[in-house]
């Protein structure tokens, strides 16, 4: 069995101190240290979430406005907050932190899976990030050499090998990082639906345990090791911070960050009290880089005497130079974009309109229409909105923009369903779909699918068997669908899920047309 023993020792950059960990992911906690003066200093933790490889800025050329993209984000780090990366911002108490799902997305940094993004953090000056859902998408071998060549710690208490009971060798539970004179353990934790929301090819022999638990387990051994004060950083909800205050009160954390859900938010939870030593700050940065949370905390003898809580956004203007532009990262992202545009420039076709993702818009149905069209012998498609990770700009539409829209490794499946199971599967409401149209009725928080037809309006009854192309990664069970308890032997068509979009946009543009997708109405509620 792998030892987790980690020597507390400083990490090559930072001025982190790895965790010390026992034998066994949940070992016995030693008892909490008592409250004790833990050192007085002011506190910045700047922290994101969700980055999904946005090393470029989100165009919004309507608004003539520029969001987010890593350029742009340190500019505002640099000017706004007043930190720099290395010892000198440690030593003022600045903290850069990343609570996962770092690197898929745009097909810049999907393309060189995830390495461009580790770059650009690297240079950041990150001290620790949370493992997200997302971060096992390449595999977890890619997984660990991303982690390898992070110089911040990634960190998964609440993840462990079945077969050892341990953490992965490329996970820790904690880090230690002094700052402002203040040694502050940060423990981070994955999503505990990892396992249906990411590809389960690459979570074979791991288990995710409950968050509550393991922060009772790991905690005390982080105060253990020498942490002063504690952070939680969180791959979740932020809806999830009042199940878990009182465990987070329990252990005297002093901020806990969330994300996943890309909603931001951030707020101050003051227990009912007046005093302020019992608050904690919670937040959830939002995604894409697009903005990030600052918590301020101003400690005395080790009492939390104020602090502050606040999401703020990353936005410019198109055109206009950023005042304090980083020459190194700036040639991170000219690296990548160069590697982008040499594989993926080819332009396809002209989109007349923005097109939307999401479970009615119309990108989603430009992907199944695209499947259906494709396999002729089947009569329905289905995608799960989840797998479109963004929208379609108008203007020209090139292979790399494809592959940022649909940036998984998934092929297609063929599976023979009853008009009583399709009916199931519809009832998710994630479901997109071409081939037929249906009504549906929401109730006591569940969908039911009321009516069923073809396109060309012939019913389709409860006992009929249907021909329906899903993606392989909602065939494993991911985002709940259950495809394979209803057909044990699929049709494996080996063909990519982005091959026949590719083909048909080519087609439309050497066909001197343009896109003109919209969204018709295939879903109606009772």
């Amino acid at each position: 069995m792998r030892s987790l023993l980690l020597v507390a020792a400083v990490l090559a950059v930072g001025g982190c101190r790895t965790a010390t960990a026992g034998q066994g992911v949940h070992p016995s906690a030693p008892p909490e240290p008592p409250p004790r003066a833990r050192g007085s200093g002011a506190l910045h933790l700047l922290i994101t979430t969700d980055e999904h490889g946005w090393l470029q800025p989100l165009v919004d050329e309507e608004r003539k406005e520029t969001q987010g993209g890593v350029l742009a984000l340190f500019d505002r780090l640099s000017r706004v907050e007043g930190y720099a990366p290395g010892p000198d911002a440690l030593a003022r108490g600045y903290l850069l932190l990343s609570t996962g799902d770092m690197w898929t997305g745009p097909y810049e940094s999907t393309l060189l899976e995830g390495a461009p993004m580790v770059a650009a953090m690297n240079r950041m000056g990150y001290s620790a990030a949370a493992v997200g859902n997302h971060d096992f998408d390449f595999g977890v071998q890619k997984l660990g050499k991303n982690g390898a060549a992070a110089r911040y710690p990634l960190l998964a208490a609440n993840l462990v090998e079945v077969a050892t009971g341990e953490l992965p060798a490329w996970a820790r539970p904690f880090t230690i990082v002094e700052a402002g004179g203040v040694a502050i353990g940060v423990v981070g934790l994955t999503n505990v639906d990892t396992p249906v929301t990411s590809d389960p090819r690459h979570l074979t022999g791991l288990s995710f345990l409950p968050y509550a638990e393991t922060l009772d387990a790991w905690i005390p051994r982080a105060r253990a090791a020498g942490a002063q004060e504690i952070v939680v950083l969180i791959h979740d909800e932020l809806a999830l911070a009042d199940q878990l205050l009182p465990v987070l009160r329990k252990h005297r954390v002093r901020a806990a960050s969330f994300g996943h859900h890309h909603q931001a938010g951030a707020r101050i939870d003051d227990a009912g009290t007046a005093a302020l030593d019992d608050d904690v700050a919670v937040c959830n940065a939002g995604a894409y880089l697009r903005s990030y949370c600052v918590i301020e905390l101003t400690l005395e003898a080790g009492a939390l005497t104020k602090r502050s809580a606040a999401v703020k956004q990353v936005r410019g203007t198109v055109g206009a130079p950023l005042p304090s532009a980083d020459a190194a990262l700036a040639a991170i992202v000219a690296d990548a974009e160069k590697h982008a545009e040499r594989i993926g420039g080819e332009v396809l076709v002209e989109s007349k309109r923005p097109l939307r993702r999401g479970p009615r818009g119309e990108l989603g149905q430009l992907v199944v229409d695209s499947w259906l069209a494709a396999l002729p012998w089947t009569q329905v498609a289905i995608t799960n909105a989840g797998g479109i990770r963004q929208d379609l700009a108008a203007g020209p539409v090139r292979v790399r923009d494809v592959a940022s829209v649909l940036p998984f490794n998934n092929f297609l499946l063929v599976v023979e369903l009853t008009g009583a199971e399709l009916k199931q599967a519809l009832a998710n409401e994630e479901s997109v779909v071409a081939g037929v149209r249906y009504r549906f009725k929401d109730a006591d928080g569940m969908r039911r699918v009321t009516s069923l037809a073809f396109i060309d309006g012939k019913p389709i009854a409860d006992g009929d068997t249907v021909r329906v192309v899903i993606n392989d990664f909602m065939y494993r069970g991911g985002d709940r669908y259950t495809f394979a308890s209803w057909d044990e032997e699929p049709e494996e068509t080996a063909i990519d899920w982005r091959e026949p979009v590719l083909r048909r946009l080519r087609a439309l543009g050497q066909q001197g047309k343009v896109l003109e997708q919209t969204v018709d109405e295939r879903a109606r509620p009772e």
